[in-house]
């Protein structure tokens, strides 16, 4: 019996696992340790909306992933919302508690009931910095779209390209279905530098304009990356002219976070 519950949650994780970009450097020892702006201990408030048919909408209600992925969009001023906010956490764990290998873990937290909290990992070292997005509910859709990524040293012009194949189960008919595996032809340009207004003051960001091409599509992501806070603001253009934003709006360094 054990060995077919080994078996079947190998399936399922090879079907809806996505694999790893192959250009991201991943240090071998101390993960954490060398981290220039991921600290473990950061703490980020985002913003965020979600916008459809022109319209700007939030979750109600936002829970499970794949097959169990339940969620509601209503206006931004409905009341009682369950997902007003999101927060990212860094947190110090062993190597044994990692949710993926040689990744520094990062939690993200749906407030204001706090419900939903989902671990994953990011890679922050001297050569690059890539970020897994949210991915709760109905945020599986931004598994579709390039994830946020810089290569060091930054400049403005650089540019870079990379791969990768997501399951079948990320599918929606909201942000797009297919069968079997869906490969997924990133391309990143550092295009601008930019001073960006935020809810902690005036920052200086590298403007990181990305896309995901596919036999579905193109999406796209437009990034704001700051040296000191990391990735401030982040806008997604989905399939089906779905929009999605997340902007910085408080940050606290060195927080002591209870289990």
């Amino acid at each position: 019996m054990h060995l077919k519950l080994t078996l079947l949650f190998l399936i399922v994780f090879q079907i809806g696992a996505a694999q790893q970009y192959g250009s991201v450097i991943i240090e071998a020892g101390e993960v954490d340790a060398n981290n220039e702006v991921y600290r473990v201990g950061n703490n980020y408030v985002f913003n965020y909306e979600i916008i459809q048919h022109g319209k700007k909408l939030k979750l109600k209600r936002n829970k499970g992933m794949f097959a169990s992925t339940d969620f509601e969009l209503v206006t931004s001023t409905t009341k009682n919302i369950e997902v007003d906010k999101i927060r990212l956490i860094v947190q110090q764990v062993s190597d044994a508690e990692r949710t993926n290998k040689g990744q520094t873990e990062i939690s993200y937290i749906q407030e204001p009931l706090s419900r939903g909290m989902s671990s994953t990992g990011l890679v922050d070292n001297s050569k690059n910095i890539w970020l897994h997005p949210i991915r709760t509910g109905f945020f599986n859709a931004l598994e579709t779209a390039p994830f946020p990524f810089i290569k060091k040293p930054l400049m403005v012009g650089t540019e870079w390209s990379d791969k990768m194949l997501i399951g079948e189960p990320w599918g929606n008919e909201l942000w797009g279905k297919w069968e079997g595996h869906l490969l997924l032809s990133y391309h990143y340009k550092v295009t601008a530098m930019e001073v960006l207004k935020s809810g902690v003051g005036d920052i200086e960001c590298y403007i990181i304009e990305s896309s995901a091409k596919s036999e579905l599509g193109e999406t796209k992501l437009k990034s704001y990356f700051s040296t000191i806070y990391g990735f401030v603001r982040m806008e997604y253009e989905l399939l089906n002219s779905l929009k999605v934003n997340f902007w910085l709006i408080d940050y606290k360094p060195n927080h002591a976070f209870k289990n």
